[in-house]
């Protein structure tokens, strides 16, 4: 069986520690720089822009109306837009001050039938 005596070989285990600490300070910013881009909820709800601008822009490059709205308690009011075939939506909520924010969006919206009342199939 071979051995192997680490003494008689310095540069080999300098070099081994060197790599060790290299690759710990590696993941340490990579894990870093992961975490501080993450988006958080409270941020993702903080692009606003003007009602009229924003129903422009998702028009044109979504081809989005919209698809639904209702009245929020504290005045604001929420919007779904959609494509005409479900590919793209996006939630919006206009606030009293008249801010449009945007919400969520995404893929394959499915609008749902009202059920009428007295009627379950």
């Amino acid at each position: 069986m071979l051995s192997f005596n680490h003494t008689r070989c310095p540069v080999r285990k300098k070099s081994g520690m060197r790599s060790v600490i290299s690759f710990g300070i590696a993941v340490f910013f990579c894990a870093a720089a992961f975490f501080s881009f993450q988006v958080t909820d409270a941020s993702a709800q903080n692009v606003c822009f003007d009602r009229t601008a924003l129903a422009k822009h998702l028009s044109g490059k979504f081809a989005e109306a919209p698809v639904a709205a209702g009245l929020a308690a504290n005045g604001s009011v929420l919007e779904v837009f959609s494509s005409p075939d479900g590919t793209t939506w996006t939630i919006v909520l206009t606030q009293p001050n008249g801010a449009t924010c945007v919400m969520a969006s995404g893929e394959a919206w499915m609008g749902i039938k009202k059920v009428k009342k007295g009627k379950m199939s």
